[in-house]
This record gives structure tokens, sequence and C-alpha cells, in this order.
């Protein structure tokens, strides 16, 4: 989950570098027109891009957050963050679009480029999430099993099963549900791969069997992903708006006013009266998919008007760049690894949930251990490019190049 923005420089893109005799760009195939828009018109803003980063910290350190103030870790130590927890997913969803729509519209335009990136990224976190949860979760059920239950939606049935479902993504298909033991939020990654399957093939298949590879994938992986795609769909849309059109900021900041007004005026709503939650089928078992889409299209409005007023907030950014990016790269890994860490370390604590010592323990000691596991996952990723590369090399050979 959670693509990351490249790490761009202050002065943002800049124009590539140029061949003296050619006048076309170093390692590229040609100096398309387009690619003179890129640089002369760059989309992907410093501005836009740390505020992209600044989100999706937030959004994860809501899910965590909200995870930590259960009352079986913390006796209920900041629990109002807990119900804005499915509005984060939805938002990162949107997030995950965008940059995607980013990432291909400039790095990844090859299939071969899409699959070794999203590989690598993907399972440079989720593998040794996997495997960390089934570790931890065996230590902590021989410590305290009674931690360890169905309540909080806790499965020990099938352990061999949960590990390969996560492996594989199909722990979501159609009407499954299949937990991969304590990391319950690994549920959103069965959704988030299948979207970048799905538009991987609407851009890299043959038209003659695009329409098709997209009907049979959506049909295998069934209606609750399906339901939730155009999510990821109004990223993508975003960043093409963004692309092709530039607002000025005073129109940018009355959208950014607008969306944000509409979502908090949501929130009140739907803290008092939440009337739509029972007009969602109960076999989807997401009752809050409508406010998905409300919060992701009020998010959408914030982050096209951020695109166009980004430019007010460049000496603000410019300062805190280095330690917004630290920050933003641990997002992956506080998202699939703060509720193992967490509920292993609630084995070991002697103290009662409600006291100081444990919550400084359950969300200093995890944060600061999810802090030291991102140095060696999602901050590590290329070993995991090589790896993919190879793999994919070996299925594919790479084409000769023409003399």
């Amino acid at each position: 989950m959670h693509p990351r923005l490249p790490a761009q420089g202050w002065r943002g893109l800049q124009r590539p570098a140029h061949d003296s005799g050619s006048g076309r760009r170093v390692g590229s195939v040609s100096a398309t027109a387009r690619s003179e828009r890129t640089w002369r018109n760059p989309d992907m803003t410093p501005e836009i891009s740390l505020y992209l980063d600044i989100v999706r910290f937030l959004a994860a350190m809501i899910v965590f957050l909200g995870h930590v103030s259960g009352h079986r870790f913390t006796g209920g130590f900041l629990w109002q963050i807990a119900p804005f927890m499915g509005e984060a997913v939805a938002i990162f969803f949107v997030l995950s679009g965008f940059v995607i729509g980013f990432a291909t519209d400039r790095r990844e335009t090859t299939a071969r480029a899409y699959v070794i990136a999203r590989a690598a990224r993907v399972y440079s976190v989720a593998l040794p999430a996997l495997v960390t949860t089934f570790v931890l979760d065996a230590i902590g059920r021989t410590v305290q099993p009674a931690l360890y239950s169905a309540e909080w939606g806790y499965s020990a049935e099938g352990p061999l099963g949960q590990f390969l479902a996560g492996l594989f993504f199909t722990n979501n298909l159609w009407f499954l549900d299949v937990p991969q033991g304590s990391d319950l939020p690994f549920w959103s990654l069965g959704f988030e791969v299948w979207y970048y399957v799905l538009f991987g093939l609407a851009l890299f298949v043959p038209k003659r069997w695009r329409a098709l590879s997209i009907v049979l994938t959506l049909v295998f992986v069934g209606p609750r992903i399906a339901i939730m795609f155009p999510l990821w769909l109004l990223g993508l849309g975003g960043y093409h708006l963004c692309a092709r059109r530039r607002f000025r900021p005073v129109v940018g900041a009355m959208l950014f006013a607008l969306s944000s007004a509409c979502w908090i005026g949501w929130e009140f709503m739907s803290h008092w009266h939440d009337p739509i939650a029972a007009l969602v089928p109960v076999a989807l078992k997401r009752p809050e998919l409508i406010q998905d889409y409300l919060v992701s299209l009020c998010f959408l409005g914030q982050l096209i008007g951020f695109r166009a007023m980004g430019g007010w907030f460049a000496p603000i950014l410019a300062r805190l760049a280095r330690p917004i990016r630290w920050a933003a790269g641990t997002t992956f890994t506080i998202y699939l690894f703060h509720l193992p860490v967490a509920q292993c370390l609630a084995t070991l604590v002697p103290w009662p949930p409600s006291y100081w010592a444990t919550r400084i323990v359950l969300v200093g000691g995890t944060l600061v251990a999810l802090f030291l596991i991102a140095e060696v996952t999602e901050r590590r990723k290329d070993p995991w490019r090589r790896l993919f590369t190879m793999l994919v090399n070996r299925l594919s050979p790479p084409a000769p190049a023409r003399p």
C-alpha cells in the first residue's frame, strides 16, 4: 500500500540533461513534445509532493493511534481517533491512484518497469510484515494467549492459509475475509494490489485483449474489490486533471476551502446521525462504503485545490522538506507493522492498560520499533528491485538492443 513519491530536490522537476550534439534527452528514446511539456509545466511540484507526504504520514498515524487506543492496549486512550481509521484508508486509495498516475506517466512507462516497481514497493514491506506478524503472534500467544481473541478479529485457524492468502493478496476475493494473524490492516492490500493489476492491464495489454482481461480480472476478484476501485480511479483522474489543467491559486484556495467545509459538515452530520450506512448491502462487509466515496471526493477536491495554491506554502515547506520526507518514508511500515508489534508488546507489559506506563510503552515503544523496522524495509527497496528485475528478465528476457 501507499506508493511513495520520488524524493525530488526542492528545486523541483528540472529540465532533463541533453546530449550536446543531438539535443535529445540522455537515456530517452526521443525528445518528444510531451517530454518538453513535462519539464516546462511539471504537475508534481515539490509543494504537492510534500503535501501528499504529509497526508499519508498523518493517515498512517491515524490508523496506528486508532488501533492502540483500544481498551485492551491503553484503556481507551485517544479513543476519539478510532472512528477516523476508515476514512484514512479511503485517503490511501486516492493517494495511491494519484501517485501511480504520476509514476506511469513519467517513469514506469513499460510493463516491465511497472511490474518491477510495483512488486518491489509492495513486497519490500508486505513480505517482512507477514513473517514478522506470525512470529510475534506465536510469541505473544505463548505469553498471554487470552489477549489473542476473536473479539477484535484475531483468528488462529489455518496460519499457513492465512500466510499464503496474504502473500498472493487473495485474502479478500469475492466474499472471503481471511485475516493475516493479528495484522488486521493487511486487508487493504488485498484490494490495492488488484487495482495495480487492473490499471496495468488497461495500460499495457494490447487493445484487442484489454477489455476482456479487465472484465475477467474483475470477475475473479469479485464485487467487494470492484466496488471500491473507483476510489483509486478518483486519485488517478485527479493526477491527470492536475497534469492537464492549471487553476489560479485563488480558485485552488476556494476549492480547498469548499472541500474542507463539506468534509467537516459530513463529520458533524455522521456523528449525530448516519442515515446512509444502512444503504450498503451487508454482503459487501463495508458499512462505511458511501462515506468512503464522500470522503474521497472531498479529499480529491483538497488535493486539486492545494496543487493550484501550493506555491503560497513553498517557503515553509522548503524548510521542512527533509523531516517530512523522512517521516513519510515510514508510512507503509507503520501501517502494516503497528498492530502485530503493539499486540506482542501488550503481552509483555506488566501494568494494566489504563496505566500511563503502559500507554508510553505501547504508543512510544511501538512507534520507535516501527521507525527502526522501516530502515530495513521500505527504505531498502533496491535489493527487492534487483530481485524482481532478475525474475522478470528470466520470465521474459528483454529484447536485444538494436545495433
